[in-house]
Parts: C-alpha cells; sequence; structure tokens
C-alpha cells in the first residue's frame, strides 16, 4: 500500500473512532504547547475558547517564565519531539501542573509529566502522524477546556467532503511559485495546518498568513507565478478585491455560527482535498518521503539531541 492509499483509509475510518472519544473539561484554562500540527490544534482550542486558553511552540518557552496558576499541556502524537520534553521535564522540575497530550503513554514526554491525557483510537499505518490523529488531537484539547457541544461528525464530515468536491474543480497544481493561504481566527490555524499537507504531500512552497495581516507586507511579494487561497467566513468583498489586481486567487466559503461545525467541517474539507489533488495530479506517494536526506535530517533534528 503506497502513502496516500494509507492516508485514504485514514480518512474514511476516522468518524466511527471520533464519535466514541470523550475527555472531561479538566481545566478552565491551561497553556497548550506543541509543533507543527500539533501546534495547530493547541492554537485552533486557544481561538475556540476564545483565548482563554494560550498556545506556544516549545521554542517560544525555552527561556521563559512559567505561569504557576495554569496547567501546561504538551501535545505531541508520538511523545517523543525533543523540544516538547525538554521544556516539559523543566516544567515538572520546576513544579508546575504538566499534562502530556499523547498516543504513547509510555513515551518520554509522558514520563515527564504529571498527567497523561492518553488518545486512544486505532490509528492507519501512515508515514505522517495521520488525520485522525490530528482531529483527535484537536478533539481532545477542545474536550479537556471545556469548548465542545454536540458532536456531529458524520454530518461534518460530509460536508468537508462536498467542499473540497466543489473547490478542486477550479484548483492547479505547479511547482512554479509559492502557495498563501489566508485566514484569519480558527480559520488562520486550519490554514496553518492546510500548508503543512500541501507541503508534505506535494512539496509545494506554502506560506500561511491572517488575512489582514497578509495585506500589510506580504502582498507586495507576490510574483505572477504565486497563487492565493482565502479560507473566508463572509470575506468575499476581500476576495473581489484581490482579483480586481490580476491575482490568481481561489476563495472557499467557511461560514458557520457554531465555531466547532465550522473547525471539523473546514479539517475534513482539506484532508479530503489533499487526496483529491493527489489523485487528480496522479500521485501515489507523499513528496516527504521521497526526499530521504531531508527526512532524515529533518526527524535527527526533531527526535533527538544533536551535538
Amino acid at each position: 500500500m503506497n502513502s496516500i492509499e494509507s492516508l485514504k483509509l485514514d480518512f474514511d475510518s476516522q468518524i466511527q473512532q471520533l464519535n466514541k472519544i470523550r475527555y472531561r473539561k479538566i481545566f478552565d484554562n491551561c497553556i497548550f504547547v506543541g509543533s507543527g500540527d500539533s501546534y495547530a490544534a493547541g492554537l485552533i482550542a486557544e481561538y475556540v475558547t476564545d483565548h482563554k486558553c494560550k498556545c506556544y511552540s516549545p521554542s517560544d518557552l525555552y527561556n521563559s517564565r512559567f505561569e504557576y496558576d495554569k496547567p501546561y499541556c504538551f501535545v505531541s502524537v508520538t511523545g517523543k519531539t525533543m523540544a516538547n520534553i525538554k521544556v516539559a521535564q523543566r516544567a515538572t522540575q520546576e513544579g508546575v501542573r504538566t499534562v502530556a497530550i499523547t498516543f504513547d503513554k509510555n513515551s518520554k514526554l509522558a514520563q515527564v509529566c504529571k498527567e497523561i491525557v492518553s488518545l486512544d483510537i486505532t490509528r492507519t499505518q501512515t508515514p505522517t502522524a495521520g488525520f485522525s490523529a490530528f482531529a483527535a488531537n484537536v478533539l481532545a484539547c477542545l474536550q479537556i477546556s471545556g469548548a465542545t457541544g454536540p458532536q456531529k461528525f458524520d454530518g461534518w464530515h460530509k460536508k468537508g467532503m462536498q467542499l473540497s468536491l466543489n473547490f478542486v474543480e477550479y484548483i492547479k497544481l505547479s511547482q512554479q511559485g509559492a502557495l498563501y493561504l489566508l485566514g484569519n481566527n480558527v480559520l488562520y490555524a486550519i490554514a496553518m495546518y492546510t500548508s503543512f499537507q500541501m507541503i508534505e504531500f506535494f512539496g509545494i512552497a506554502t506560506i500561511a498568513h491572517k488575512l489582514e495581516e497578509f495585506c500589510h507586507s506580504p502582498i507586495f511579494g507576490l510574483k505572477s507565478s504565486d497563487y492565493v487561497w482565502i479560507l473566508g467566513q463572509n470575506e468575499s468583498q476581500i476576495n473581489k478585491r484581490l482579483n480586481a489586481l490580476g491575482l490568481r486567487v481561489s476563495y472557499i466559503e467557511f461560514y458557520n455560527k457554531d465555531p466547532v461545525a465550522k473547525l471539523f467541517e473546514s479539517i475534513f474539507f482539506v484532508q479530503n482535498l489533499m487526496l483529491l489533488l493527489a489523485e487528480k495530479n496522479e500521485s501515489t506517494e507523499l513528496q516527504y518521503v521521497l526526499m530521504k536526506d531531508v527526512l532524515k535530517a529533518s526527524s535527527e533534528i526533531i527526535y533527538s539531541q544533536l551535538d
């Protein structure tokens, strides 16, 4: 089975498992810490909780003082990310309440934290953390911070898939130029997650920006070969204004009064869009998996202590 086929199985199987995930509310506010997809998951929780919770990369906290009245939740699928482990170990040693949110309750991260929230789902074997792992991470962060209501994953999954089917008709991938992904609030976190997926799937230079901040400076660096995708919520006028400049802009509307519905519809949209684009471009393997030397260097930096 190739890497993209494994992710297709993962995408199709995740809904049944997500419907079973139930974590009690543990915190009114907390600080999430994570890297990559896990950082995006924590950032989503920050936005959905109206910033009652905060999210940081572990590198933000290397030389920072801890807030002793708040628990620090370290989010990591593998529990092996060295930056997370180092910060969590220091926090625990200094008497901070530390929680590991991870699939591996025997991991080094779990060992150095005081508490564990174990993500108990069956993961399809994939080269990446997988689609289901990301959705489960997001759901766990929301549930322990009390930010979820009724779960309607079947409907959200169908809506996200339909949006991606509508969107993919207008999309062409090109290695020429960069892709800019724009969104505000929780859709900025989704833009970040999308950028990670685009790079891993297709090796296309992809940059996420907050929509308004993009217009302060990055917009002036756009080239004719670049693309812009806007993940919008009633922001079609900005799309029209950018299109009037002759820029290559695509817009997808995610407005929904229910922030959790909007969130998961957008997650499933992104995940299915990656699969549809891979099929459209006859891709069978994730691009990053084929970049052996880069992958080796990346893993050494993330998971081990370099001399």
